[in-house]
């Protein structure tokens, strides 16, 4: 080897040590501060975020112009003392403080989208001795509110799962007496600055008290969710105002969700010309009147409104549910028609006990099926008999009270848990009467575990009478079916043969039934071969599903 080669090779050694190799490179750090800056945006923890100072000069300070801040509480022990998660609390809630201040004094860029999460990892938290959380979360959530209104926040979602009162004799809470808690509470009043950048917020305060106030305004919130609240003084009429558009006139989604009133007999009337979506679930009211010009999505579910007045002409999917335990809204009061509605959800009522007085169960049910003139997919939950009682004890609801829909092409139909295995096809066979026009079908039979904790043996004798013979179900223009649930029982078996039969143009079935159940293993060849009967060709066969097309 000559002496050039061997300087050449000394040369590219040197230079291959002083070249960092690919691991060593800074990759992320060659690119521009605003891709960084989207980066650290994504970071679910400002904690996190606040790290990456670490890194190097240049990171030193990046973190604090990012403009989304998002902190969220890590796990406790289960075993921790009501002292340490007071302190843990405490601790949480200085941090979060510590991070906005320090944002507050540097004059950076303005924090757009905070978000704050607290919470509750123990069961043990309504225990009279863990009360010392609620005024230090009260307050806390107080103070970023603030910050938020003042620092022209525009998004703002605030999570806390404060500790629950615990309940004293006849269900009351122990902060039920209004005096005794009267400084427990959130204030949106005049004491705060006019929130004019805010487009979104939510708050679930867990429980805790909100006073709402008529004077604030939000000029520019377009999306508000309240969540587990209740409502100081528990007045309706004031709350109403909050979401009004007098306070918020370009409000357009509002969720409220376990939100509780002083008094269950309150009356609300919302009247918000740019709302286009509500939902309200969990909240109890005597009436609620809608006076929504724009509203395009209307969702209750799991409330008690004794009346519902609806003035929303352009409403397009409405779902009514309610409770099974609960009154179905006993007054549906609707201002013309809703020409605009192509989808809607109900809850209605096949059968009730010969011994309960009247069917108005399904009134607005049928009063608002009667108002979508063009409504053309529909959803009913189906509830009826109560597992264990006779069948011919019960008087029929949907006959005489339920008209032929015949502009319906498709409807999905769940079962409700109210029924037994073996009666479910009574009242799903009634109300298909109602339908003749049907080009989509699906029934969703219930979860099988309240009738396992019973037993087997019952559910698989089909020693049981077939209760829809005697009703005529037409399904000529039926194309596709799905029947999700099925236990393999062979009265599953009639019932599906008895609503194929007159289906002569069926064009896909589909059948899944339940994984926790193995009767179906044995009688998969049943139903696969009645479907082949009706005219299908072709099928597929999968461990818990069966698929024909023609």
């Amino acid at each position: 080897m000559d002496s050039s080669t061997a300087e050449d090779d000394a040369r590219d050694a040197k230079r291959a040590r002083l070249t960092p190799s690919a691991g060593d490179m800074d990759l992320i750090g060659v690119l521009d501060d605003d891709v960084l800056l989207r980066i650290l945006s994504l970071v679910p923890d400002a904690r996190d975020a606040a790290r990456t100072a670490a890194l190097s000069r240049r990171w030193l300070r990046l973190w604090t112009r990012v403009p989304v801040l998002r902190f969220a509480s890590r796990p406790l022990p289960m075993a921790i003392s009501a002292v340490d998660r007071c302190a843990a609390l405490e601790q949480y809630v200085s941090l979060v403080d510590g991070v906005l201040s320090r944002r507050a004094r540097s004059g950076c860029a303005a924090v757009e989208t905070l978000s704050i999460a607290y919470t509750k990892d123990s069961p043990s938290l309504g225990a009279p001795h863990l009360q010392g959380l609620l005024p230090a979360s009260v307050h806390a959530v107080q103070g970023w509110i603030r910050y938020a209104f003042q620092h022209g926040v525009k998004s703002l979602a605030l999570d806390m799962h404060l500790p629950e009162r615990p309940k004293l004799i006849g269900g009351k809470n122990v902060d039920d007496d209004e005096e005794s808690h009267k400084n427990l509470m959130v204030c949106l009043d005049d004491g705060l600055p006019s929130p004019v950048r805010l487009e979104t917020m939510r708050l679930v305060l867990g429980g805790a008290r909100l006073r709402p106030s008529a004077d604030v305004k939000f000029a520019s919130l377009k999306d508000l969710s309240l969540e587990r609240i209740k409502v100081a003084d528990g007045d309706a009429r004031l709350f109403a105002c909050l979401v009004s558009s007098r306070s918020c006139p370009n409000l357009q989604k509002l969720r409220i969700r376990r939100l509780q009133f002083r008094s269950w007999s309150q009356e609300m009337r919302l009247e918000a010309d740019m709302l286009s979506e509500l939902w309200v679930e969990d909240t109890d009211l005597m009436s609620l009147d809608l006076r929504t010009p724009c509203l395009r999505v209307l969702h209750i579910d799991k409330c008690n409104i004794q009346v519902l007045g609806l003035s929303a002409p352009r409403l397009e999917q409405v779902a009514l549910l309610c409770r099974p335990t609960a009154s179905p809204v006993r007054l549906l009061r609707v201002h013309g028609d809703l020409p605009c509605v192509q989808s809607l959800k109900l809850w209605m009522w096949s059968h009730h006990h010969y011994s309960f007085h009247g069917g108005e169960q399904n009134d607005s049910s049928v009063l608002l099926l009667k108002s979508c003139s063009l409504l053309k997919c529909l959803e009913v939950t189906l509830a009826g008999s109560m597992p264990g009682m006779r069948y011919e004890v019960y008087v029929d609801l949907i006959k005489d009270t339920v008209p032929h829909i015949p502009q319906i092409t498709s409807l999905t139909v769940k079962v409700s848990e109210a029924f037994t295995r073996h009666n479910f096809g009574a009242g799903v066979a009634n109300l298909l009467t109602r339908f003749t026009n049907l080009r989509h079908l699906s029934v969703h039979l219930p979860s099988l575990f309240y009738e396992l904790d019973e037993g087997l043996d019952d559910l698989y004798c089909d020693d049981h009478p077939d209760h829809w013979t005697f009703y005529k179900i037409s399904m000529v223009h039926l194309q596709e079916v799905e029947l999700t649930g099925l236990t393999g029982v062979y009265c599953e078996l009639r019932f599906m043969e008895a609503v194929l039969a007159s289906a002569k143009i069926l064009g896909k079935v589909t059948i899944r039934f339940h994984k926790e159940c193995c009767q179906h293993k044995g009688n998969m060849d049943a139903f696969q071969r009645l479907l082949l009967d009706e005219g299908m060709w072709t099928s597929r066969r999968e461990e818990h599903m069966i698929t024909c097309l023609k």
